[in-house]
């Protein structure tokens, strides 16, 4: 989310006159909107939608034509990169951290930056000297960061705080950039509404308060002793509302190397949210993190353009709990209104009929738009509260919660699917998450390797495949927003029958049987589907592996298929 631009591009001015194409960059006048048409941006700017406005959502991009599928929309390098501003007490408490300079992975006391001490993967990183990397805050952190831990190892982890990074290096823009600064203060930190909250207390408690105590208040005595100002603006409400642009607007990045870590791009932020979305971003990791917007589908004339700030499969209560809790607004989209989820009944609860009668419908909201909303069966008169259902996912939540976290064995979570169907559509998310964890333990766990499987897991494991399938292909029709996840589907069941047609041949099947081929061209057509839908993931690591290893497979089942 971002307010309006307010300063020249070329020189910093305050102004409001706008790029006519664009209608994103401000220029001061005449003479630089001259030198403006003389620079790239001049073609930039000349795309298949602009920015409006309305009392709705407020500031959008629409299409200004029909746009294909595939199209780019628009580049745009960081405002400021850095680690997740917003890591887990696992994460936090690892002796493997992220390098300062490249994010690579490096062990705490094995190399520091020379300059502020902090860990690096070795001491001529050249993200060291990198002004958009560790060079942004390096001399914050040797300015002001006084005694450095040694020796135990929980002050240690206590002091390289590394979720507090991201919103230094935003302070330190204004050191190397007050243009930058500017511009990252202009966009939406709902400072108001998010005062008082947990998250405020959160942030304030492990960002905040920790770079006063270690950095910033040791910076203003060493100002105030040399009489010269490093930080114009650093008080405790800048920080928060640094946190506030971070938690509404900050971008995940998938690193090459597994990890994640965060940024912020003003013009990608802008883009409304849809849970249904029709564009779709990569980032480039060789080009400095550099963000492309490309469109997922064809989008016609007069359409919003969309991504989405949610996770796919989550159901709508979660999703919608999820963007007025962090993104400070609630979605109306049409696949939140619908309380089928568009026919996958995603968020479906199993009707346990009455006096015994077992009843065969499922209970759905009956008005999805409302929190409150009791639910009523689609099959008979029965209703339930709102308070009963949410007791009830709360419960069955952190069940499923518990069982991934603690990495459940296969009978434990077999049994536990077993029970949920008791209470939930087969394809709640709850039991999705479950069956996609379940389908990749079946054949790669020690005791249930692919060929240690009896016949009738390998159908569970394919039935479960099509089924998953068939929820992705409404929910992702074109294949842009799920795409590892349905890869690895697909990876699963063409091994699951493969392993099928091999034990059919050893029981005397020909391979020209039609259920041996059958099962052969349903094999391949997996495979072609899970290398097409990861076009989109080869700046992942995790893209890049699943390929390789479904290219490997594609090799082996057209080589059966020759013979």
């Amino acid at each position: 989310m971002n307010t309006e631009a307010t300063r020249c591009a070329l020189c910093g001015v305050p102004s409001n006159l706008k790029c006519a194409g664009c209608k994103l960059v401000a220029y001061c006048g005449p003479v630089h909107q001259k030198k403006h048409w003389r620079m790239q941006h001049k073609n930039e700017c000349a795309k298949p939608y602009e920015l409006a406005r309305n009392e709705e959502v407020g500031r959008f991009f629409l299409a200004t034509e029909n746009i294909p599928k595939g199209t780019m929309l628009f580049s745009e390098a960081p405002l400021v990169i850095g680690p997740k501003w917003n890591l887990n007490e696992y994460e936090q408490r690892s002796s493997i951290v992220p390098c300062v300079g490249c994010f690579a992975d490096c062990q705490i006391g094995l190399h520091r930056c020379e300059t502020c001490h902090w860990p690096v993967c070795k001491p001529d990183c050249p993200g060291l000297s990198n002004a958009n990397l560790h060079a942004l805050e390096c001399g914050l952190l040797r300015l002001g960061g006084g005694p450095k831990p040694r020796d135990d190892p929980e002050a240690i982890l206590d002091y390289y705080r590394y979720d507090s990074l991201l919103v230094l290096k935003c302070l330190a823009l204004q050191v190397i950039d007050r243009n930058r600064f500017d511009q990252m203060m202009q966009l939406e930190s709902h400072y108001a509404a998010r005062k008082g909250t947990q998250f405020y207390q959160e942030a304030d408690k492990r960002i905040v308060q920790y770079l006063l105590k270690n950095f910033l208040n040791p910076l203003k005595a060493l100002e105030e002793k040399e009489g010269k100002t490093v930080l114009p603006v650093c008080d405790e409400k800048t920080l928060h509302k640094i946190s506030g642009i971070l938690e509404v607007n900050a971008m995940v990045i998938p690193l090459t190397n597994g990890r994640e870590i965060c940024g912020l791009y003003p013009i990608g932020c802008m883009l409304e949210h849809c849970c249904m979305p029709n564009c779709h971003y990569t980032f480039n990791c060789d080009k400095g993190m550099k963000l492309t917007f490309k469109t997922g589908r064809d989008i016609e004339k007069n359409e919003h353009l969309t991504t989405t700030y949610t996770h796919s499969l989550w159901g709508t209560q979660k999703r919608r709990e999820h963007l007025r809790t962090n993104k400070y607004f609630t979605c109306t989209c049409y696949r939140c209104a619908d309380p089928t989820e568009l026919g996958t009944y995603l968020s479906a609860l199993k009707c346990m009929g009455i006096d015994g009668n077992i009843c065969c419908g499922f209970q759905l909201p009956v008005d999805a738009l409302d929190d409150n909303s009791d639910w009523k069966c689609n099959e008979c008169a029965i209703q339930i509260q709102a308070d009963q259902v949410n007791f009830l996912l709360s419960k069955i939540g952190e069940e499923v919660d518990s069982a991934m976290e603690q990495k459940a064995s296969v009978r434990q979570m077999r049994d536990l699917i077993s029970k949920l169907l008791t209470f939930l559509h087969p394809n709640h998310y709850f039991l999705l998450t479950l069956k996609h964890s379940l389908i990749q333990m079946y054949g790669h766990m020690t005791g249930f390797l692919t060929h240690q499987l009896l016949d009738r897991v390998l159908v569970e494991k394919i039935t479960m495949c099509r089924d998953m399938m068939k929820v992705i292909d409404i929910l992702d029709p074109d294949s842009f927003r799920l795409s590892l996840y349905a890869a690895s589907i697909f990876y699963e069941q063409q091994s699951a029958l493969m392993e099928m047609s091999a034990r059919a041949l050893q029981t005397g099947s020909l391979p020209t049987d039609s259920s041996v081929q059958q099962n052969y061209n349903e094999a391949l057509h997996c495979l072609m589907r899970g290398k097409q839908v990861l076009e989109n993931e080869m700046g992942t690591q995790q893209g890049k592996k699943l390929l390789e290893q479904i290219l490997k497979a594609t090799e082996r089942v057209e080589r059966i298929m020759r013979f």
